[in-house]
């Protein structure tokens, strides 16, 4: 049982992962090519942004993504 939990969640957080990854880049990218940050100081905290909304929402995400699993395995 907890075994099957875990691998749920371990699921759940990959899946969070790699949602997150492709959000920040589609984001940076985003920004990148309308040109919103015009220094060097602005890219790198931009880049800082995307770093910390992932670190921030990954772990959220997983329980979430988890949940679908679950719903979608039952």
């Amino acid at each position: 049982m907890l075994t099957d939990i875990f691998k749920f969640y371990l699921q759940g957080l990959f899946m969070a992962i790699a949602f997150v990854i492709f959000a920040v880049i589609f984001w940076i990218a985003y920004r990148a090519l309308k040109l919103k940050d015009k220094t060097i100081k602005e890219r790198q905290n931009t880049l800082y942004d995307g770093i910390m909304m992932a670190l921030i929402s990954i772990p959220i995400l997983s329980f979430a993504f988890m949940a679908i699993v679950l719903m979608i395995r039952s």
